[in-house]
């Protein structure tokens, strides 16, 4: 992969919480922006006026902190033209629901596994904490970049649903500040979605 996404391990995700490692902020900073969604270069430009060259990542893969992800697109890229007499409709469905499993569950389970009230939780409220850590690291990832710092720190912290949900207000409040009321008020009725459809369960 000559551009990897990259995501945090399991050590990375413990190093956001007990920065055990004492990393430079810098690397800390760069550590928080992966989210299992963004590539290396994307990543790297977000905090290159920071003076870290492209050396960073290979610093936080070498400590084990963040790996690269393995992408299932090329696969299914390859397998659409084999099928080519089935319906576009249904290839396009196709591809839409590996998209989906791909950035909600692989980037956001790690998140989940810290809980030590873990066992206790259902499988709906697993699934609801997977998709709401991921809506957050994908907002402040596009949208506030280093200015969400301290806020992704607080998302990486959270150990259960209530937790997340509390961060609405902050990250209204960041975003109104970074993109104005429209960017806002939009991911915010997104969020609302999400939030109104989380199975009762797992509220």
């Amino acid at each position: 992969m000559v551009d990897p996404v990259y995501r945090k391990t399991d050590a990375g995700h413990d190093e956001i919480r007990t920065r055990a490692r004492k990393l430079d902020h810098k690397l800390r900073a760069l550590l928080l922006m992966v989210n299992g969604e963004r590539r290396g270069q994307d990543l790297l430009a977000q905090v290159a006026g920071m003076g870290m060259g492209p050396d960073a990542m290979d610093m936080l893969v070498a400590q084990g902190l963040v790996e690269p992800v393995e992408e299932a697109a090329p696969t299914m890229a390859v397998a659409v033209p084999d099928i080519p007499a089935r319906t576009s409709g249904a290839a396009a469905d196709t591809n839409l629901f590996s998209v989906y499993a791909m950035r909600h569950a692989p980037a956001a389970a790690p998140a989940a596994t810290p809980d030590p009230a873990g066992p206790t939780h259902s499988a709906a409220a697993i699934d609801a904490f997977q998709r709401l850590y991921h809506f957050y690291t994908e907002v402040i990832g596009q949208h506030l970049g280093l200015r969400g710092y301290v806020l992704q720190v607080k998302v990486e912290k959270a150990q259960d649903l209530p937790a997340l949900l509390a961060l609405r207000e902050p990250l209204h409040a960041a975003l109104l500040k970074a993109k104005g009321g429209i960017t806002a008020h939009a991911i915010l009725r997104e969020l609302d979605t999400i939030a109104q459809d989380l199975p009762a369960a797992a509220r």
